[in-house]
């Protein structure tokens, strides 16, 4: 292998070793509410992983120089692969069993003096072994810090768990061992390429745990959706070590392309050019799967949470006039208790202004007291119980470069009028939505919204307050459904 080609090889293996293990990290340090947007928290988040992960991956990577050294002779790497494999093993299933009764005997030792004393020599024995060994290429520290590495592992496993474990033991714990067998893969490459790329790719043990806990919706939000979220709320959700989880998925399919790659016959020529010295196919592999979750998770527009349906509309219009890049966005509401209830009622309207290409935008929101003749105008409108439902209309983002469109919710029915294109909603609408914003209005109140799509995925139905993952307005193959 050329030297740019390792180079090139070691730090892929080594950024989805720090990826993977940042994530791990992660699901226990960066849950704490913290203000100002989390930077306190990413702070903690990478200090943490500095202190606790850094020097024993360090040492995994630097491992194979004494493993592979000339002098040893095949049996130290033979034994070697013996010893770490079972001790590797024996730690999947001893985690199983502690998770299994939700027992961690690690919190309970949390308190005493040898918790901080024993930590901090063995990090001090992987660090010194490991500089060692890249500058000298043997170390007196190797052979007890290959014998306390699995130990450690074991127990910095169960901090992260936490006191009680929640999800498959199995994925998790196989997950953990993963930024070991990357950092051991950059380190291999100059000594045993194909193991080194064996290695890389039972890195695929990362997967099954990635895939359920960061690739796949929740029901209340996905990872994408994160980035959705105003910095004042992101206290409320126990995802900060977001940005690791995506470019571990990410990077995680990039390295096993990669191994996939290097392991082919160097006789498999393209143009010339043995496809095993290839690195751009993994690249763009990776895009193309990072590419589709993205655009999966984030359409249609959504933020994480759920919604309160005690009062969800039961009436809407909503007016939106484009130019351009720019939108604007006007749209009444009024709930279902102005139906169910005597009383009171309500009317709510929420404008906002926002361009594509903009990430942040402001909404705001203001109410007023509805009137008994404009409630029995809105009553009107509204499809009587027991009355055929005719096919709601497809809700779409807006694409034209100017549009005037209104969309009308009734009771679960949309209807759709495009100006431009000749479709005009009735004047008696019109009317009707001209005077319920005119009334008088209480103080308006903001609240941030942002767009990771940079406007493209908020569509009228988030415009109409559609907005958290519980919502039960989509659209359907049938045309939009509110209910």
């Amino acid at each position: 292998m050329t030297q740019m080609r390792i180079r090139s090889t070691q730090l892929i293996y080594l950024a989805t070793a720090t990826a993977c293990s940042l994530t791990m990290v992660g699901s226990k340090f960066a849950q704490a509410p913290e203000p100002n947007g989390g930077v306190v928290r990413y702070g903690v988040l990478f200090a943490v992983w500095a202190l606790l992960v850094a020097a024993p991956l360090l040492f995994a990577f630097a491992y194979p120089r004494f493993l592979y050294h000339p002098s040893a002779g095949g049996k130290r790497s033979t034994y070697g692969a013996i010893l770490h494999g079972s001790a590797a093993l024996l730690v999947v299933i001893v985690f199983c069993l502690l998770a299994a009764e939700n027992k961690n005997p690690v919190t309970d030792f949390g308190d005493s003096v040898l918790a901080l004393v024993l930590p901090l020599a063995t990090l001090v024995v992987f660090l010194v072994g490991a500089i060692s060994l890249l500058l000298r290429n043997s170390s007196g520290l190797t052979t007890l810090a290959s014998l306390v590495f699995w130990p450690y592992w074991f127990a910095l496993t169960l901090s992260v768990m936490g006191r009680w474990f929640q999800g498959n033991p199995v994925y998790y714990v196989l997950c953990v061992l993963a930024p070991i067998f990357f950092a051991f893969a950059a380190g291999a490459i100059e000594y045993r390429p194909r193991a080194a790329h064996v290695s890389a790719l039972v890195g695929v043990v990362a997967a099954p745990w990635l895939y359920y806990n960061v690739v796949l919706d929740s029901g209340v939000g996905n990872a994408w959706l994160m980035f959705n979220v105003p910095d004042d709320a992101h206290w409320a959700y126990p995802a900060l070590s977001i940005w690791s989880a995506i470019f571990a998925v990410g990077l995680l399919v990039l390295a096993l392309v990669t191994a996939v790659i290097r392991l082919l016959p160097s006789s498999w020529n393209i143009r010339g050019t043995a496809v095993c010295a290839r690195t751009w196919p993994g690249v763009v592999v990776a895009l193309v799967v990072m590419a589709v979750w993205f655009s999966q998770s984030v359409i249609p527009y959504r933020i994480p949470g759920a919604a309160d349906y005690s009062d969800y509309p039961a009436f809407q219009i909503l007016h939106i006039e484009k130019r351009g890049l720019q939108f604007h966005e006007t749209c009444v509401s009024v709930g279902q208790r102005a139906f169910r209830m005597q009383g009171e009622a309500r009317v709510s309207v929420r404008t906002d202004d926002h361009r594509l290409l903009q990430y942040r935008f402001t909404d705001a929101s203001t109410s007023s007291l509805l009137p008994t003749p404009l409630l029995d105008r809105v009553r009107a409108m509204i499809p009587p119980l027991g009355a055929p439902r005719r096919q709601s209309d497809f809700v779409k983002p807006v694409r034209d470069w100017n549009a005037d469109n209104w969309y009308v919710h009734a009771d679960g029915d949309m209807r759709i009028y495009e100006t431009s294109k000749g479709s005009r909603p009735p004047q008696e609408i019109v009317d009707l939505f001209r005077d319920l914003e005119q009334l008088p209005q209480s103080s308006p109140w903001t609240s941030e919204l942002r767009d990771v799509c940079l406007g493209f995925c908020f569509d009228p139905l988030s415009a109409m307050g559609y907005l958290y993952a519980n919502h039960r307005c989509f659209n359907a193959g049938h045309g939009t459904v509110c209910r």
